[in-house]
């Protein structure tokens, strides 16, 4: 092979690399603009309603919608699509928790409320977690 040809080669493997690597950290960015994005307006959703049982189920409901656009994401069985599925499954027991704490709150039940509270805290140092692998993830060449 000449070496022109071979340069070519070379470039060309290296260009159809790259562009996967490129398309993932553009299918990156656009998930972690839409997941900010959905968490900014529960955020403002929670500030808005206060502790409230019907606060909580609009809340349980968001995270549900958040994670199948995460489910969603999650393409492929690389170490990518496992830590999305794994973060979306993150989002559905947040949700199965904010439902059992609007309950809670509508039968006034204040040592339910606590101990899912402090499950809901659990989850979000999780959620954290996840957060960091995906940038890992989505940083690797």
């Amino acid at each position: 092979m000449r070496p022109r040809a071979l340069a070519c080669l070379v470039f060309s493997l290296f260009v159809v690399s790259g562009c996967g690597y490129f398309r993932k950290v553009g299918d990156c960015r656009r998930l972690a603009a839409r997941v900010n994005r959905t968490l900014d307006e529960i955020a403002a959703a929670h500030d808005a309603g206060g502790p409230t049982a019907a606060t909580y189920r609009d809340l349980a409901g968001r995270y549900e919608r958040l994670s199948q656009d995460v489910e969603a994401a999650a393409k492929s069985d690389d170490a990518l699509g496992k830590t999305l599925r794994e973060y979306s499954q993150g989002f559905i027991e947040t949700s199965r928790s904010l439902k059992a704490l609007a309950d809670s709150t509508e039968q006034n039940d204040a040592t339910a409320s606590t101990r899912l509270k402090r499950e809901l805290g659990t989850l979000a140092r999780r959620d954290k977690t996840l957060v960091n692998r995906l940038d890992a993830i989505c940083a690797e060449p």
